[in-house]
């Protein structure tokens, strides 16, 4: 019990870590002028994902008008019909921090979780109830004398018909050549109904574009044809930077997107380097899925997902996870089971899901630059409220007992840290979450340690802090019944998790643990607990405060057998997880660990497995 007690004070002590902020905080103002847009939304059946029933898509102009109304005109495309004009408006609402809430261009009721930034818009409707799955990408629009200069690194998702049977996934370089000429390129990529679904390489020769002052265009890729990767003509919008263009097929039937970022040179992997938006499409044999996110890159070879995901016959969750990448010089490369464009200077990327392990995945991601924000006074960073455990990017929810660490500037006036139980003031901070005072375990200018309130509840919850009676902007964050982040032993969020043997010895390569062994597993964010605890205090140990919430821990893709799940005797907030490890594991090394909840599924940490 003495190394438990001395791990768990070790973790409960290093949180801190470092956000850099720097631009004011947004409004509706933020979002206003003309953008040029690309909505594709998959309607199904419920039931499988190859039953897309009611596919739409919808190309064309929107213009915001900076007070939470737009209007748009297009083409759109429904089912296998011809295209048809379109026109609309809507309403929208911009967050200080970026996070935007817009009615749905296609579906009437819905509302796209969308994220804004300086390069773009993009997001899915991720909170429908029905089985409807969707990408929303829109651009701002040039003013005039707009000009094609690549090279890009592009990607596409077509549905040719609107049946996931002609679905078809690619990635290639785009540049332009004299004479409204494209330069030839080789293009990787995946077909239903090509060779299995296996990856294929084909050149595109002859390839032709237009693009007018006003950023409109269009690419000829050749006549289309089913055997072809990519083929037939489509409409380009270029961004106002140039540093992003869209696009899709004006035809019969068709249902893609086609997403590219102005390519960086001299990539290393130490060039994906900042915190970004992300938003994606899927559809892949057991299902299809619609994400709006964040995403941590921080040059180590390691990116950091965040997502709200919606899935056939999952319904929405919170994702986190880690995905290992590798850049080539030219910012083309993989990450996991995807293929990888990097560009526009660093601040944005797109990705497609081609890979000879997962030949039946068709997706397309595409990720911005999440915008700077600053503030006088006790300023309270609107993407700074994060997991302590598992520093997830912005827009991982808090739940309940909660360890979150806030980020800001004039928190407080010095550095303080509080014993257990953990106070309501600290050092003359206040934290209000949902105007309940938050439990304080350290304050300093720059950042602040606190547990989340119990009785949170809701879908969000908005953080204020009050330094010396002096209160901070108003902070709005999504609330789940459990977020749950597995600390780590480098307290970056990765790598190898805190887990201990039975003995309490340290779990490491030096002494990993054997299939079917008890380890304890130390995490925040498990929520409720039963019998309850009073805001601020210690778990106990007879008895024994456990979490009201399901958990499936998974070491491998196998299942673990659960033994306990709830508090760490002595310490508030800090879980933690006693887990038979599954007896078949193989191969040995650090093995992928993740913790499954009702409502979210978290895989960021590694056990070291002899």
């Amino acid at each position: 019990m003495v190394n438990q007690m001395r791990w768990g004070w070790r973790l409960v002590g290093m949180f801190l870590a470092v956000l850099p902020i720097s631009a004011q905080t947004l409004t509706n103002q933020a979002l206003n002028g003309k953008y040029f847009f690309r909505h594709v939304s998959l309607g199904t059946d419920g039931v499988s994902s190859s039953n897309l029933t009611d596919p739409r898509s919808l190309l064309g102009t929107i213009t915001f008008d900076g007070s939470g109304h737009y209007s748009f005109t297009g083409q759109q495309v429904v089912a296998n019909n011809a295209p048809a004009p379109a026109a609309g408006s809507g309403t929208y609402s911009v967050d200080p921090g970026g996070f935007v809430s817009l009615d749905s261009t296609l579906r009437a009721g819905a509302r796209i979780n969308a994220r804004y930034g300086p390069e773009a818009l993009i997001g899915s409707a991720t909170e429908t109830t029905d089985n409807t799955f969707d990408l929303f990408v829109a651009i701002p629009a040039p003013s005039g004398a707009a000009a094609l200069s690549g090279p890009f690194w592009a990607v596409t998702l077509e549905f040719p018909g609107g049946t996931a049977a002609n679905a078809r996934n690619t990635q290639f370089s785009l540049n332009t050549a004299t004479g409204g000429r494209l330069a030839d390129f080789s293009v990787t990529g995946h077909a239903a109904n090509l060779s299995q679904g296996r990856p294929v390489t084909q050149q595109v020769t002859g390839a032709t574009y237009t693009l007018n002052a006003d950023g409109t265009g269009a690419a000829s890729f050749g006549s289309a044809a089913a055997t072809q990767l990519i083929s037939g003509s489509k409409s380009v919008y270029l961004s106002a930077s140039g540093n992003v263009l869209i696009g899709g097929s004006p035809t019969t039937g068709s249902h893609d997107f086609l997403i590219a970022v102005k390519a960086v040179s001299g990539a290393t992997n130490a060039t994906w380097n900042a915190t970004f938006w992300g938003a994606g499409l899927r559809v892949d044999s057991s299902a299809v899925y619609g994400y709006s996110g964040s995403l941590a890159a921080r040059g180590t070879g390691k990116v950091t997902w965040t997502k709200r995901e919606k899935a056939l016959g999952a319904g929405v969750f919170d994702f986190t996870g880690i995905n290992s990448y590798s850049l080539n010089a030219d910012g083309s490369g993989s990450m996991e089971l995807t293929q990888v464009g990097l560009g526009a200077g660093g601040k944005a990327f797109v990705g497609s899901s081609i890979s000879q392990n997962d030949t039946a995945a068709y997706e397309v991601f595409f990720g911005l630059q999440v915008p700077s924000l600053s503030g006088a006074g006790v300023f309270l960073n609107p993407l700074g409220v994060v997991n302590a455990a598992s520093s997830a990017p912005p827009g991982n929810p808090i739940s309940p007992g909660q360890f979150i660490a806030l980020y800001g500037t004039g928190l407080a006036k010095s550095n303080q840290t509080a014993t257990p139980p953990y106070p309501p003031t600290l050092n003359s901070v206040t934290v209000l979450v949902n105007n309940k005072q938050a439990p304080l375990y350290f304050v300093s200018p720059g950042q602040i340690n606190a547990l989340v309130p119990y009785s949170t509840s809701g879908t969000t919850a908005t953080i204020v802090v009050q330094n010396s009676g002096v209160n901070s902007n108003t902070v709005t964050v999504p609330v789940a019944p459990t977020a749950p982040g597995v600390y780590s032993l480098d307290f970056s969020g990765s790598g190898p998790g805190a887990i201990l043997h039975a003995d309490y010895g340290l779990v490491n390569s030096a002494r990993p643990a054997a299939p079917g062994e008890i380890v304890l597993i130390y995490l925040t964010g498990m929520g409720a607990v039963n019998p309850p605890v009073n805001d601020g205090a210690a778990g106990g140990s007879n008895p024994l405060n456990k979490s009201v919430s399901d958990v499936v821990v998974w070491v491998a893709g196998q299942q673990g057998t659960v033994l306990y799940n709830g508090l760490a005797p002595g310490f508030p907030g800090l879980y933690q997880i006693n887990v038979t490890l599954p007896t078949f594991l193989s191969g040995g090394g650090n093995l992928p660990l993740a913790i499954q909840t009702t409502n979210a599924y978290h895989d960021q940490v590694d056990i070291p497995i002899q």
